[in-house]
């Protein structure tokens, strides 16, 4: 989504960092911020796809601190995918009444996805960052690949 002034409003993108990647991730609010770096830690591994099927699988997070609802989203994308054998390409989250994030993940299954890398294993604690700063939501996560 571009605002009237060009500025893309959300969005995520990777950025190279020693053995491992960085996933930043940006948008107007918490829960699209969130549903943006699912998207990117997704983009590690698989390039888009648009699949003839898809199936859902739920995912929840919190109540708690964004950087908690963030680290909790991104582990059940690494989750699925390792265990359950899909790939996510779609993601449905809204807040809920206690503080943390709800919905679900359009899924297919592996072998129906371009896979272009490892799946990630570990997300590093130490440099996770998410803040607000002038009506923008932004996280940044290295992810070891």
């Amino acid at each position: 989504m571009t605002s009237a002034s060009g500025k893309q409003r959300k969005g995520h993108r990777l950025a190279p960092h020693t053995a491992d990647c960085v996933v930043e991730a940006w948008a107007p609010e918490l829960v699209p911020c969130l549903a943006e770096a699912m998207a990117g830690l997704v983009a590690v591994f698989a390039e888009p796809v648009e699949p003839a099927t898809t199936r859902t699988v739920p995912v929840s997070a919190g109540p708690g601190p964004g950087s908690d609802l963030l680290v909790s989203l991104l582990e059940e994308v690494i989750y699925v995918t390792d265990v359950l054998g899909v790939v996510p390409v779609r993601f449905h989250l809204a807040e809920t009444e206690d503080g943390g994030v709800a919905g679900d993940m359009e899924v297919v299954e592996a072998g129906d996805a371009v896979l272009v890398g490892p799946v990630p294993k570990v997300l590093s604690y130490n440099s996770l960052e998410l803040s607000e700063h002038d009506g923008t939501w932004r996280c940044r996560v290295v992810v070891d690949v």
